[in-house]
């Protein structure tokens, strides 16, 4: 029985040790990810390609979703208080190319906070998972009406 403790111990220790920080801890933390999303609305405000999305919204709200959502999801302190992709992106004719201009605006906005490209990898292939929530099939996109 005691060797199954000391085991056990051991391999807790051990994975305690290899555990590292997490990708927001290796992003930078609060204050690096607070001016990554500073940049990204800017960035996102000068881009024809999508900035009409956001003409009538709280940017400061949204800057702060924005950062919880990526927060939460580098496993960070925060917890996501938005609503869901879908229901927040109902109203919103979005496609396939608008999905891409906001990541490739994601990846500006890290670029110019200097933060390294396997990282910023790795948050947008958490982000990619809500691309089926976010855009509309061209179908449902002709039903809504066009974009605003």
């Amino acid at each position: 029985m005691s060797r199954i403790f000391i085991a056990t111990a051991l391999l807790a220790l051990t994975g305690a040790a290899h555990a590292g920080p997490t990708l927001f801890e290796q992003i930078g933390g609060e204050a690096k990810l607070r001016a990554v999303m500073d940049d990204f609305v800017t960035v996102m405000e000068a881009d024809d390609r999508i900035n009409f999305t956001f003409a009538n919204i709280d940017l400061t709200k949204f800057k702060q979703l924005l950062f919880e959502q990526i927060c939460n999801l580098t496993q960070g302190p925060c917890q996501y208080t938005g609503r869901s992709m879908e229901e927040s992106h109902r109203k919103i004719n979005s496609n396939d190319a608008m999905f891409n201009a906001l990541a490739e605006d994601l990846y500006i906005a890290f670029d110019r906070q200097h933060v390294p490209y396997r990282l910023q990898n790795r948050v947008v292939a958490m982000l990619a998972p809500m691309q089926k929530d976010i855009v509309k099939p061209r179908s449902q996109r002709a039903a809504v009406g066009p974009p605003r």
